[in-house]
């Protein structure tokens, strides 16, 4: 039988079928041409053949499937770093992504080419529908940026942040009598802590309590945001240039996004008015949005939404950050009971029994300063990275990275990096023993194998309020070394529980509750902080 004999017993779809074919796959046609057409490739970019070396991921989506789970997030771009070098390149949806993951990477770029790395990469979900355009943290780098940016970093510098001490010394007070009525609540008591100082500094209100009704809107206001940036929970930020298809397509995207931006900013507004009419009336108290407020934003342009937005992302970051942080510090004195009883040692030297440290003590404990720089090296704020975003094409070392690329300050790979810190899972606060100076100085230090971390992030973006976050972090972690053991739990049949150390899903590094006991270490410091908090009570917060 010949070849074509034998076409004539192939049967023939009938004209419904294809038809039908025509009719399901022509939106899947235009959908390819349209990516090939709007995502950036080789043939229309020539010189993308000089992308960083990285992993091929799939087709379309590239290596979104990989970051999907967010706890599995670190251990592959710890391996990728590994297997492609410092800097590796991603394709992440339709957006390209380059991880800077050695120091020498991030001085390079986010701080010496500051003014093309400084960024954000679209976000019609996160920032365009969901924020309004207001959020500071999404809003691209531009006039309207570096004018909220020179407001908050006027209220939030290392001068300015010294008047907050007296709002972290008390809330440290109230935690630590918390610790010793209801040690099993840790948990919540380190996230009203950290909510009730940043809400002080911004608003000039106290959350007393975690049945506040306040604390319930702004932890809300934090999943609502923890849930947007999960990387890959929301395809539209991942192919920003499908926006403009019928939202039902990819997960009704909008509706969501505007049930999020009704709630969060009627949160925002109502906190923004009630500070303006307090200011006017003369009764508020000195803060971060009374100031801003007086210092007139709309004369910078910056309206009634984007200035609620504005200092609510102050509530956003402080909140959720320090309270984090204390909870997984929490976590490595279980772990690693060493370093806690090296700390307490030095405590007991230079403070005693008989009072709580204070700020006067700082320069002396060392090693506690070591360990609460350990706490953030060891796990930082969040699984992903600090993103920014390139306003021009560039080139460093011979690659290719694309204006529109997502920079990815990769401290999980840095932070885990053997050749920079040997025996890097492990927790070991000496290996911070000489580095002497504060987060905020070694920012800036001109050798980027001397910074101590990075969990500030880096570049114009960097953490505007660390040098708030600093003070929390050590007043807290001080006083409660000085007057409480933690260590594993023993359950009722002997045997230890040991602490999970999974996180929450989504952006954040959450950790999930755990287990602990929370003893004090005397009757005589027991003593102490009942003292101390009953006259903090009577003479009431000062600032």
């Amino acid at each position: 039988m010949g070849v074509s004999d034998s076409f004539h017993h192939i049967p023939l779809a009938s004209p419904g079928i294809l038809k039908l074919l025509l009719i399901l796959l022509s939106p899947l046609t235009l959908l390819l041409t349209g990516y090939f057409l709007i995502v950036p490739n080789v043939l229309q970019e020539p010189r993308r053949r000089k992308l960083p070396p990285g992993p091929r991921g799939l087709p379309f989506v590239g290596v979104m499937f990989d970051l999907a789970d967010t706890e599995a997030v670190r251990d592959k771009v710890i391996e990728w770093h590994r297997t492609y070098g410092d800097l590796f390149y991603t394709k992440v949806g339709g957006t390209d992504f380059v991880w800077l993951s050695s120091p020498k990477v991030v001085k390079d770029l986010m701080d010496k080419k500051s003014n093309i790395y400084s960024s954000r990469a679209p976000a019609p979900l996160a920032q365009d529908v969901a924020s309004a355009g207001r959020r500071q943290l999404f809003m691209p780098y531009g006039p309207r940026w570096r004018s909220i940016r020179k407001h908050s970093h006027a209220l939030l510098n290392l001068n300015a942040s010294v008047k907050y001490q007296p709002v972290q010394d008390f809330e440290s007070k109230q935690l630590l009598n918390n610790f010793l009525e209801k040690p099993e609540e840790f948990y919540r008591m380190n996230r009203r802590y950290s909510a009730s100082v940043i809400m002080a500094v911004t608003y000039g209100y106290r959350i007393p309590s975690w049945e506040d009704p306040l604390i319930q809107k702004i932890y809300q206001v934090i999943d609502n945001f923890t849930e947007m940036t999960a990387p890959g929970a929301h395809a539209i930020d991942s192919f920003p240039f499908l926006a403009s298809l019928p939202q039902w397509m990819l997960g009704h995207w909008r509706t969501f996004g505007k049930k999020v931006f009704d709630h969060d900013s009627a949160v925002y507004l109502s906190l923004w008015n009630r500070l303006k009419r307090e200011t006017d009336a003369g009764t508020a108290r000195d803060c971060f949005t009374k100031t801003f407020y007086l210092n007139n934003p709309s004369a910078s342009s910056i309206d009634d939404l984007s200035a609620a937005y504005t200092c609510g992302g102050l509530i956003e970051a402080g909140s959720e950050t320090t309270g984090t942080t204390l909870n997984n510090f929490v976590l490595c004195m279980a772990l690693f009971p060493e370093a806690q009883e090296r700390a307490q040692e030095e405590l007991d030297r230079v403070v005693g029994e008989g009072r709580l440290p204070g700020w006067e003590d700082e320069q002396e404990l060392k090693y506690v300063r070591a360990l609460i720089k350990e706490v953030l090296r060891w796990r930082p704020v969040n699984k992903f990275g600090m993103t920014h975003a390139t306003s021009e094409d560039d080139w460093y070392e011979g690659h290719f990275i694309p204006k529109g690329s997502v920079a990815v300050l990769n401290w999980w790979a840095i932070h885990r990096d053997p050749t920079l810190f040997p025996n890097p899972a492990h927790f070991d606060p000496s290996r911070y023993i000489d580095h002497t100076l504060s987060a905020a100085d070694y920012i800036n230090i001109s050798d980027p194998y001397a910074r101590d971390h990075f969990t500030y992030g880096a570049g114009r973006r960097v953490c505007p309020g660390v040098h708030v976050a600093e003070r929390s972090l050590y007043i807290n972690i001080a006083r409660v070394l000085w007057a409480f053991d933690i260590r594993k739990k023993v359950g009722k049949d002997g045997k230890v529980i040991e602490p999970t150390q999974k996180m929450v899903r989504g952006f954040m590094s959450v950790p999930e509750i755990f287990e602990v006991d929370i003893l004090p270490r005397s009757k005589g410091r027991a003593g102490v902080i009942r003292e101390e908090w009953r006259k903090a009570e009577a003479e009431g917060m000062k600032w």
